[in-house]
């Protein structure tokens, strides 16, 4: 297999055709139809259906597809390192961020990163939770934002913002009955189980439904039932704001809906109603400069965000500060909370 190949067989998916693959990447369309052929010999398995209106990527296809982006994504940063001077920070950086993070993280990153990483070309890519961890272990991300709740063998984290999770209501939607707060006071959770939620699938529930029904199971108290399962952040809140039913969610992610009254927050009396936020690297794949700068970046930034209170319902999170909580508590946390900041410290040899 030659990474010709891996460059041909992502232009003709990308290009959806064979003949406007073969214009882009400047070769004859018989000369790439053949070391498509060659390549699916060799794997053994179709990659492509040719049609008359262009090719279709079988299932088989799809896989090999994000696998060829990584291998090639990784050349790239491979050469950009081994040509870069020592002291500079150049390079491109994938980070992805689940939904749920991205409302108060997006402008303030990209306008440090602007600022202080002039030459580091910043993608952020807004993604699924049930995506986002093969996505960085393939390499096809390198950074990501995840929670602290799930099993981190091959990948290091360090954890930068606590979120309080809120109970979500509907301007003109009633407060719980039995609670005799006023709209703005806390609910129970056996006042938050006697309606229906809205929540988002099971597949994507990492960053928050898993954590939700985590802390219900702790505190004996069954979950409520659900009215539907949306996994858009942006249809969740509209069908919330016009009545289908309540949700849960961090604070920061409702705040401008919050502050024009479309909808309503109310803290919720529960431990552990919260997640922890950090940053996660692939332990398998070295860290360039630019992936370093772009680490420490931010964290700068979202912390600073969290002190200044520009993250509603959040507040900054040291490494150590959380492995000593996890420890307290006798609950599974992220491996090697300080790994990745040494790591940042000191780049793997080779890296540019």
């Amino acid at each position: 297999m030659e990474i010709r190949q891996l460059k041909y067989y992502v232009g003709v998916v990308d290009h959806g055709s064979v003949s406007r693959a073969a214009q882009r990447l400047f070769i004859a369309q018989s000369a790439l139809s053949k070391q498509i052929g060659d390549l699916e010999q060799e794997l053994d398995v179709q990659l492509l259906v040719r049609a008359r209106s262009g090719v279709h990527v079988t299932e088989s296809g799809k896989i090999f597809y994000e696998y060829a982006q990584a291998i090639l994504k990784q050349i790239d940063d491979a050469r950009t390192a081994v040509h870069c001077a020592p002291e500079s920070i150049v390079g491109s950086v994938v980070l992805g961020v689940p939904q749920s993070a991205l409302l108060p993280l997006a402008l303030p990153l990209l306008q440090a990163a602007r600022e202080q990483l002039p030459q580091v070309s910043l993608h952020m890519n807004e993604e699924l939770t049930g995506n986002l961890l093969d996505q960085l272990k393939q390499g096809r991300v390198d950074l990501a934002i995840f929670t602290s709740n799930i099993s981190l063998v091959d990948v290091e984290f360090e954890p930068i913002v606590a979120e309080e999770f809120f109970w979500i209501r509907g301007k003109d939607q009633a407060p719980p009955r039995a609670s005799g707060h006023v709209d703005t006071g806390e609910v129970t959770l056996e006042e938050i189980a006697a309606q229906p939620l809205i929540m988002s699938a099971m597949q994507h529930s990492h960053c928050m439904r898993a954590i939700i029904e985590r802390v219900f199971v702790e505190h004996g108290v069954a979950m409520p039932p659900l009215a539907a399962e949306i996994n858009s952040v942006h249809i969740l809140k509209s069908a919330v704001r016009v009545g289908m039913a309540p949700t849960i969610l961090p604070l920061a992610l409702v705040a401008p809906e919050v502050e024009a009254g479309h909808l309503v927050a109310h803290r919720i009396r529960a431990e552990g109603m919260q997640r922890v936020l950090g940053i996660c690297a692939s332990r398998e794949i070295p860290l360039t400069k630019a992936k370093q700068a772009v680490a420490t970046l931010l964290a700068d930034v979202v912390r600073d965000l969290a002190r200044r209170g520009a993250w509603p319902g959040g507040y900054a999170v040291e490494a150590e500060e959380h492995a000593h909580a996890q420890a307290e508590k006798e609950l599974p946390g992220p491996l090697s909370t300080s790994a990745l900041r040494e790591r940042l410290r000191k780049p793997r040899v080779g890296a540019g």
